[in-house]
């Protein structure tokens, strides 16, 4: 069973990557058409919209992506100081509030998602909750992502497999 579910892991990260590149060459694709049609004097007047609704998808996956890698900001000067049980505990307590957070964030996300079925985009459309849904959709991800750092961290490895935390 733990085989199957690292490679299921493994294919969601992967998938999740994948989704993530594409949004990003889609969005920079409609703003181009947007741009080259403003310019042109034949406008693409769904192209901003679009572009809009898809960014927050993308910086949304990206957040989860960021997770994965341990690169969110953050300040350790002080925890540095602690003993390692200390630390160990501490780095704990966070993991787990941001895991509680983040089902609280899937929750009311849902909500937000539901509620926005009825308003549509003006320029499409499309409910505004295919926007919106990105945010449920993401906090679970980051869930799947904190649970899978929480157990990293009682086998005692980092948070991430990547390289190096820094990502500016």
């Amino acid at each position: 069973m733990p085989g199957l579910l690292t490679r299921a892991l493994a294919l969601l990260r992967r998938a999740e990557m994948i989704a993530a590149i594409a949004l990003l060459g889609i969005v920079v694709a409609v703003v181009l058409a947007g741009t080259v049609g403003r310019y042109s004097g034949n406008p693409v007047t769904w192209s901003d919209e679009v572009a809009q609704a898809l960014f927050v998808w993308l910086a949304m996956l990206a957040a989860d992506l960021t997770l994965q890698r341990a690169g969110h900001f953050r300040i350790d000067v002080l925890v540095r100081l602690l003993p390692p049980t200390a630390r160990f505990l501490l780095d704990l307590a966070i993991k787990l509030t941001v895991a509680v957070l983040l089902v609280a964030l899937v929750y009311y996300g849902s909500l937000l998602a539901r509620l926005s079925d009825f308003r549509p985009l003006p320029m499409t459309g499309v409910p505004s909750s295919w926007a919106v849904a990105a945010l449920p959709v993401a906090y679970a991800l980051m869930i799947i992502t904190t649970v899978e750092q929480i157990i990293r961290h009682f086998r005692g490895l980092p948070d991430s497999s990547a390289d190096g935390r820094d990502v500016m």
